[in-house]
Protein backbone atom coordinates (compact mmCIF):
# COMPACT_ATOMS: atom_id res chain seq x y z
CA UNK A 1 0.00 0.00 0.00
CA UNK A 2 2.86 2.28 0.89
CA UNK A 3 5.54 0.84 -1.29
CA UNK A 4 5.44 4.21 -3.36
CA UNK A 5 6.23 6.24 0.02
CA UNK A 6 9.23 3.89 0.88
CA UNK A 7 10.97 4.10 -2.67
CA UNK A 8 10.69 7.94 -2.34
CA UNK A 9 11.67 7.40 1.12
CA UNK A 10 14.89 5.30 0.05
CA UNK A 11 15.59 7.40 -2.91
CA UNK A 12 16.04 10.48 -0.80
CA UNK A 13 18.16 8.60 1.63
CA UNK A 14 20.47 7.69 -1.05
CA UNK A 15 20.66 10.72 -2.81
CA UNK A 16 21.43 12.29 0.56
CA UNK A 17 24.53 9.77 1.28
CA UNK A 18 25.55 9.89 -2.30
CA UNK A 19 25.88 14.06 -1.40
CA UNK A 20 27.04 13.60 2.02
CA UNK A 21 30.20 10.99 0.54
CA UNK A 22 30.54 13.16 -2.71
CA UNK A 23 31.03 16.41 -0.33
CA UNK A 24 33.22 14.77 1.74
CA UNK A 25 35.72 14.23 -1.02
CA UNK A 26 35.64 17.45 -2.02
CA UNK A 27 36.62 18.37 0.87
CA UNK A 28 39.32 15.67 1.83
CA UNK A 29 41.17 16.99 -1.53
CA UNK A 30 40.56 20.67 -0.65
CA UNK A 31 42.61 20.41 2.67
CA UNK A 32 45.07 18.19 1.02
CA UNK A 33 45.61 20.95 -1.48
CA UNK A 34 46.01 23.02 0.67
CA UNK A 35 48.56 21.25 2.75
CA UNK A 36 50.70 20.41 -0.11
CA UNK A 37 50.91 24.04 -1.03
CA UNK A 38 51.18 25.18 2.70
CA UNK A 39 54.29 22.43 3.32
CA UNK A 40 55.96 22.79 -0.69
CA UNK A 41 59.48 23.71 -0.90
CA UNK A 42 59.87 26.81 -3.27
CA UNK A 43 62.87 26.86 -6.08
CA UNK A 44 65.85 29.43 -4.63
CA UNK A 45 65.85 32.66 -6.79
CA UNK A 46 69.54 32.59 -6.50
CA UNK A 47 72.18 30.26 -5.44
CA UNK A 48 72.45 28.67 -2.44
CA UNK A 49 75.17 30.41 0.02
CA UNK A 50 76.54 28.89 3.28
CA UNK A 51 75.65 29.88 6.19
CA UNK A 52 76.83 27.51 9.00
CA UNK A 53 79.42 24.47 8.38
CA UNK A 54 79.38 22.03 11.93
CA UNK A 55 82.64 19.72 12.32
CA UNK A 56 83.42 18.01 15.31
CA UNK A 57 86.88 19.54 15.63
CA UNK A 58 85.15 22.65 15.96
CA UNK A 59 81.28 22.14 17.09
CA UNK A 60 80.12 20.32 20.49
CA UNK A 61 76.42 18.68 19.92
CA UNK A 62 74.10 20.13 22.00
CA UNK A 63 72.62 16.42 23.14
CA UNK A 64 76.04 14.62 23.81
CA UNK A 65 74.27 11.40 25.44
CA UNK A 66 75.16 8.26 22.77
CA UNK A 67 77.41 11.38 20.75
CA UNK A 68 81.07 10.52 20.50
CA UNK A 69 83.54 11.68 17.82
CA UNK A 70 84.89 9.02 15.39
CA UNK A 71 87.64 10.50 13.18
CA UNK A 72 85.72 13.11 11.51
CA UNK A 73 82.35 12.49 12.17
CA UNK A 74 80.18 12.10 14.87
CA UNK A 75 78.69 8.46 16.02
CA UNK A 76 75.26 8.55 16.78
CA UNK A 77 73.86 5.54 18.84
CA UNK A 78 70.79 4.88 19.52
CA UNK A 79 69.09 1.76 21.37
CA UNK A 80 65.09 2.76 20.63
CA UNK A 81 62.88 5.34 19.42
CA UNK A 82 64.75 9.08 20.49
CA UNK A 83 65.73 12.19 19.30
CA UNK A 84 69.09 13.63 19.45
CA UNK A 85 69.36 17.31 18.90
CA UNK A 86 72.49 18.51 17.34
CA UNK A 87 72.72 22.04 16.69
CA UNK A 88 70.93 25.15 16.70
CA UNK A 89 71.08 28.11 14.42
CA UNK A 90 69.91 31.70 14.54
CA UNK A 91 66.85 32.61 12.78
CA UNK A 92 67.38 33.59 8.90
CA UNK A 93 67.91 37.46 8.56
CA UNK A 94 65.35 36.90 5.46
CA UNK A 95 62.16 37.18 6.04
CA UNK A 96 61.51 34.11 3.27
CA UNK A 97 63.90 31.57 2.15
CA UNK A 98 65.27 27.89 1.44
CA UNK A 99 66.82 26.28 4.39
CA UNK A 100 68.81 22.63 2.97
CA UNK A 101 70.63 20.90 5.81
CA UNK A 102 73.01 18.80 3.87
CA UNK A 103 75.66 16.38 5.45
CA UNK A 104 77.49 12.74 4.72
CA UNK A 105 75.76 10.32 6.91
CA UNK A 106 76.54 6.56 7.28
CA UNK A 107 74.08 4.45 9.27
CA UNK A 108 74.35 0.85 10.48
CA UNK A 109 71.75 -1.68 12.00
CA UNK A 110 68.83 0.71 11.17
CA UNK A 111 65.34 -1.34 11.60
CA UNK A 112 63.75 1.75 11.24
CA UNK A 113 64.41 4.96 9.74
CA UNK A 114 66.13 7.33 10.89
CA UNK A 115 66.02 10.97 9.87
CA UNK A 116 68.11 13.73 9.24
CA UNK A 117 65.96 16.67 10.73
CA UNK A 118 65.62 20.57 10.18
CA UNK A 119 63.20 22.22 12.47
CA UNK A 120 61.35 25.17 14.14
CA UNK A 121 58.72 26.35 15.75
CA UNK A 122 55.72 28.30 15.26
CA UNK A 123 53.91 30.50 17.76
CA UNK A 124 51.29 27.81 18.70
CA UNK A 125 54.26 26.09 19.97
CA UNK A 126 54.62 23.20 17.21
CA UNK A 127 57.27 21.95 15.29
CA UNK A 128 57.46 22.10 11.71
CA UNK A 129 60.49 19.39 10.51
CA UNK A 130 61.77 18.69 7.02
CA UNK A 131 63.48 15.29 7.09
CA UNK A 132 65.20 13.01 5.12
CA UNK A 133 65.50 9.16 5.57
CA UNK A 134 67.57 6.49 5.93
CA UNK A 135 67.02 2.71 6.67
CA UNK A 136 69.25 -0.24 7.54
CA UNK A 137 72.97 -0.29 6.83
CA UNK A 138 74.68 2.46 4.17
CA UNK A 139 77.78 3.70 2.82
CA UNK A 140 78.42 7.16 3.10
CA UNK A 141 76.17 9.36 0.75
CA UNK A 142 75.20 12.93 1.04
CA UNK A 143 71.44 13.52 2.78
CA UNK A 144 69.75 16.32 2.83
CA UNK A 145 66.80 18.06 4.03
CA UNK A 146 64.67 21.37 2.36
CA UNK A 147 62.93 23.56 4.92
CA UNK A 148 60.66 26.70 3.57
CA UNK A 149 61.69 29.13 6.61
CA UNK A 150 58.86 32.25 6.10
CA UNK A 151 59.49 34.44 9.58
CA UNK A 152 55.55 35.32 9.85
CA UNK A 153 55.10 31.32 10.96
CA UNK A 154 58.16 30.81 12.92
CA UNK A 155 59.40 32.26 15.79
CA UNK A 156 63.12 31.19 17.36
CA UNK A 157 66.15 29.06 16.10
CA UNK A 158 66.14 26.43 13.34
CA UNK A 159 67.50 23.20 15.16
CA UNK A 160 68.81 20.47 13.43
CA UNK A 161 68.09 17.00 14.98
CA UNK A 162 68.64 13.33 13.74
CA UNK A 163 64.95 11.36 14.50
CA UNK A 164 65.64 7.29 15.67
CA UNK A 165 62.76 5.20 15.07
CA UNK A 166 64.65 1.96 16.67
CA UNK A 167 67.84 1.74 17.23
CA UNK A 168 70.85 1.61 15.19
CA UNK A 169 73.76 3.79 14.90
CA UNK A 170 73.85 6.77 12.35
CA UNK A 171 77.24 8.50 11.38
CA UNK A 172 77.27 12.29 10.39
CA UNK A 173 79.69 14.42 9.17
CA UNK A 174 80.35 17.72 6.99
CA UNK A 175 77.25 19.05 8.48
CA UNK A 176 76.18 22.53 6.41
CA UNK A 177 73.54 25.17 6.41
CA UNK A 178 72.44 26.72 3.18
CA UNK A 179 70.47 29.34 2.47
CA UNK A 180 69.05 31.20 -0.87
CA UNK A 181 65.77 33.76 -0.98
CA UNK A 182 62.97 32.19 -2.68
CA UNK A 183 61.32 32.88 -5.82
CA UNK A 184 57.86 34.87 -5.67
CA UNK A 185 55.19 32.27 -5.62
CA UNK A 186 52.41 32.47 -8.40
CA UNK A 187 48.80 33.00 -6.81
Amino acid sequence: MFNWFDEFKDGVEAGIKTGIESGFKVLAESVKTGIDEWLKVPEPAEPLKLVRIFRPSTTIPITQDGVTVEQDSWRIESYGARNVLLFEVAEPSLSECLLICKAQVKTANLYKPAQLTLSSQNAAGWNLKKQASVEGTTAWHFCQAPFHYKQERFTGSIQISVEFESGGVFWLKDVEILQAAVKPSAK
